[in-house]
């Protein structure tokens, strides 16, 4: 018996060892081709040799294993064969990426390559295409260049290799009740060292959450755009529940709702909500609502991690962006404009006072070393231009004869603070007054507190290069940013009227808020509404600089921001190229000018060229919508909405928390001026009371005490 046992185990070990003993020296060296599916901001650590053939024992290197030339993908070698691949989330591309790795076998003295195909999935960017201009919008905020590449993402006409911006983003920033400045701001996403641009970020994409909950894969999720045109909204309204039907990945993955769990928001992405049960679902029928006939939505915060870029400390605003365009192919101002809403919300506990909305861009009129720049004060823009008479030297890019001017123009500002009436427009006599309304929306049309600021502030910047002034270099930490969003220089001078904006650069004063606005300030708003101390028309070409590369900011405010306060922007993105002007010396500008008038005009009066609407129908201003009013105010029992005028109809009341979420939402039927909700055991704070029905919108605010 025990015989047999002995023979068994003996049998048992030889099959052991058979099977973990060293593959026999007629092995042949031989690297195998693989293929990764990576994403961006995930690191994945593979072992490329997991389908090759290395003869066991044999001394062996690998060398190679990345994307030669491509600095989107980085690579970390730990151990022989052991990568850690990491695709860098600001990059924006979505594709293939070719690799190879080699490896060598010193002890046979012979060596075997093999290929890498690199599957990259990132939609964290597309672009906008509709009309003439293309126009790439990233994830996170910062627009139009594609960093690490020097890769301009605003094509004008767009099959072309002619753009005329090198990168644009927003920025915002106040003073806390502590009197501490909180800001988010980025230029190049470069920090102050001045390298690696792309590394440095203050906004991240994705909603603001609970802090705990920010992940990469949290990351992954919202680093993402959402494209989507009109035309497939509109097929998908009339087919939603047709047999077969497949709806479009952008709108069946909109996100119009976060996950309050997370401590997302519980509303997001605007949408039609087809059976009203507050969930996004398009095979339910909802919808997205987009403007134009193509956008291009995404969701960015300065939150998920520390800003590295200014420095700043962290404010917790999220901010929706939606850029569209219209299908206007015959209509010279349309077919060359694309259009930018921000919707910005206060996700914290915090005040902030003394805001300022600012838009940094940096203006790349085909070749970027002879532009110069300026600002329209009246109508409310900023805007590059060709300082030559042609753009470049036959640089790739450049536009040669016939240089464009590009704007970017503040159609609807921040809000300005509420003053329980309506501003006016006029003096009693007719005459325009010296004011925010020069070039701001809402005044003097009999509607209180609906005054919208325009363009307040415009600063050009020169760069950091040491041969420029001081004065005039790009911001690098928190408070440069802030003074920048004042027309405030870096020597914590104020801009001045005349030549280069200070006292030692033939600035002849007064302080002013406005650089190079020519003859655009009739009213001398900018100057405090005093007639400059020298010549008024300044301009970059008065005052004899000679073209540059030019950068520049431009502000609305200060305003405000309350906890859970939403603010919004509405820019236009103007171009135009005159190909035929005489009369002047910039006759871009001159064209420039007209197209703006077109543009602003169809926003404030709500009507395209072609007589249709500039807004969708859930867009359109609701100015017949009731006021409210909310008594007691602070409560602690019972809230009590009064209507200023009879209201007969299905109400929706929701009672909205500083970070968005909706925490009591109730369908009534209102048959007269009020109406009165039970908030005993709703948690003390300050609450955003939004009332809704078919026919109109309004908010209030209310503090609870419990």
């Amino acid at each position: 018996m025990m015989l047999k046992i002995y023979s068994i185990l003996l049998t048992l070990f030889i099959l052991i060892f058979l099977i973990s003993s060293p593959p026999l020296r007629s092995q042949t060296l031989k690297a195998v081709n693989d293929t990764m599916d990576l994403y961006p901001g995930v690191p994945k650590t593979v072992n490329l040799l997991d389908n090759d053939t290395v003869p066991y024992g044999d001394s062996i290197k690998v060398t190679g294993g990345g994307s030669p030339g491509s600095r989107l993908i980085t690579i970390t070698y730990n151990y022989i064969g052991f990568i850690t691949y990491l695709v860098k989330p600001y990059w924006g591309f979505n594709g293939n990426q070719a690799g190879s790795y080699t490896i060598l076998d010193y002890t046979l003295g012979t060596s075997s390559n093999a290929h890498i195909l690199f599957r990259i999935h990132d939609h964290s960017y597309d672009s906008l295409d509709i009309n003439n201009v293309k126009a790439g919008i990233l994830a996170y905020g910062n627009e139009l260049n594609f960093y690490g590449s020097s890769r301009s993402l605003y094509r004008v006409p767009k099959n072309s290799q002619n753009g005329t911006f090198f990168s644009f983003v927003p920025w915002i920033g106040g003073k806390g009740d502590d009197s501490m400045l909180y800001l988010a701001a980025e230029r190049y996403r470069q920090g102050a060292t001045g390298i690696d641009p792309g590394l440095f970020a203050d906004f991240y994409a994705g909603p603001v959450m609970d802090s705990v909950n920010y992940s990469v894969c949290q990351d992954t999720i919202w680093n993402r755009v959402w494209k989507i045109r009109k035309t497939e909204i509109d097929y998908h309204k009339t087919h939603w529940d047709s047999p077969g039907y497949i709806t479009p990945v952008n709108i069946r993955e909109w996100p119009g709702n976060g996950n309050p769990a997370f401590g997302q928001a519980a509303r997001l992405a605007p949408y039609h909500d087809y059976n009203s049960d507050g969930k996004y679902d398009a095979t339910d029928g909802d919808y997205p609502l987009i403007k134009g006939d193509e956008a291009v939505f995404a969701i960015f915060n300065d939150d998920r991690s520390n800003h590295l870029e200014s420095g700043g400390r962290k404010m917790k605003v999220e901010i929706h962006a939606m850029a569209y365009a219209f299908d206007m192919p015959d209509d010279s101002a349309f077919k060359n404009t694309i259009f930018m809403n921000y919707q910005i919300y206060n996700r914290s506990n915090r005040t902030y006072y003394k805001t300022y909305l600012g838009l940094f861009a940096d203006f790349d009129i085909g070749w970027y070393g002879d532009d110069y720049i300026g600002c329209d004060v009246e109508r409310s823009s900023f805007f590059g231009f060709n300082g030559k008479i042609n753009d470049g030297t036959g640089q790739t890019g450049s536009y040669g004869p016939h240089a464009p001017a590009q704007s970017i123009t503040i159609l609807g500002g921040p809000l300005m603070d509420p003053s329980g009436h309506d501003r006016p427009r006029l003096d009693l006599s007719g005459h325009r007054l010296c004011n925010e309304s020069i070039n701001g929306t809402g005044f003097g049309d009999s509607i209180a507190d609906n005054e919208r600021y325009g363009l307040t502030n415009f600063l050009p910047l020169r760069g950091n290069s040491g041969s420029q002034l001081n004065y005039m270099s790009d911001p690098l930490y928190a408070v440069e940013y802030y003074h920048a969003l004042q027309s405030i220089w870096h020597d914590s001078t104020h801009l001045i009227y005349g030549g280069q904006g200070h006292s030692t650069q033939g600035g002849y004063g007064p302080d002013c808020r406005f650089m190079y606005p020519g003859e655009s300030d009739s009213l001398n708003w900018g100057t405090g509404c005093r007639v400059p101390d020298g010549p008024v028309n300044w301009t970059a070409q008065t005052t004899g600089v000679e073209p540059y590369d030019i950068r520049g900011a431009g502000s609305m405010g200060p305003f405000t921001f309350h906890p859970g306060d939403l603010q919004k922007l509405d820019i236009a993105f103007v171009f135009a190229r005159d190909y035929t002007g005489q009369d002047s010396l910039y006759p871009s500008v001159d064209k420039l000018r007209q197209m703006i008038d077109i543009v602003r005009n169809s926003y404030n009066t709500g009507t395209l060229p072609n007589g249709g609407s500039f807004f969708g129908v859930h867009e359109q201003p609701l100015h017949s919508s009731p006021a409210i009013k909310i008594y007691p105010n602070p409560a602690n029992e019972k809230l009590n909405i009064i209507f200023d005028k009879q209201v007969n109809e299905k109400v929706r009341i929701q009672i909205i928390n500083s970070r968005g979420i909706v925490i009591y939402s109730s369908d009534v039927i209102v048959t007269s001026k009020e109406v009165q909700l039970d908030v005993r055991g709703v948690p003390s704070g300050i609450y955003i009371i939004n009332i809704r029905t078919k026919n109109f919108i309004a908010t209030g605010k209310a503090g609870i005490i419990n």
